[in-house]
């Protein structure tokens, strides 16, 4: 089912008179003006800061884990969980210590930030050999605008890409939502 909107397009200087045409069809949208269409990735990476401990750390890799405060100095809160800690309903932000009233097996290991920005960096890469407009949001979240792929891409079979590389060459997993904007 098509749903049809007008829209005015603000970023490119148009007589008042002229109008965009949007064709919104499974969130993609197509400009009939231009007959140029948008596609815009946000990738947003799985548990980031537990996903790169637990690669870094294979001995740890099958149990509960969050990435958090100083354990021995009883202050800090939660920064990220593993899938397996989500199961104990571990909560992001929530204090060590009620943490581990949930759970109490999980193990917490302090954050490494040098470790988290360089695998940003190397998704970063990755994602430059598809697009050079990548908007960042902190260190596990990106935009980017795959608009006009060179190789006649959709944002889906991009987005397919990206994810299968990001799991075979940094070792973690993404998730990628496509739409026409952010």
């Amino acid at each position: 089912m098509f749903v049809r909107a007008f829209l005015l397009l603000p970023q490119i200087p148009l007589d008042i008179s002229e109008l965009m045409f949007y064709t919104i069809v499974t969130r993609t949208c197509v400009c009939e003006v231009t007959g140029m269409e948008r596609s815009i990735l946000h990738v947003d990476f799985n548990s980031f800061y537990a996903s790169v401990e637990c690669l870094h750390h294979p001995e740890i890799r099958n149990k509960p884990v969050a990435v958090g405060g100083d354990v021995e100095q009883r202050h800090g809160i939660i920064l990220a969980k593993n899938q397996i800690a989500k199961q104990y309903h571990v909560s992001t932000g929530e204090a060590l210590w009620q943490a581990r009233l949930k759970c109490p097996d999980l193990v917490i290991v302090p954050p490494h930030y040098e470790l988290y920005i360089r695998f940003s960096r190397m998704a970063r890469e990755i994602y430059l050999d598809y697009t050079d407009q990548v908007e960042p949001f902190g260190l596990d979240e990106s935009w980017l605008d795959v608009t006009g792929d060179a190789a006649g891409r959709d944002g889906m079979t991009i987005a397919r890409e990206i994810s299968r590389r990001i799991k075979y060459e940094l070792g973690i997993t993404v998730s990628i939502g496509v739409s026409y904007n952010e």
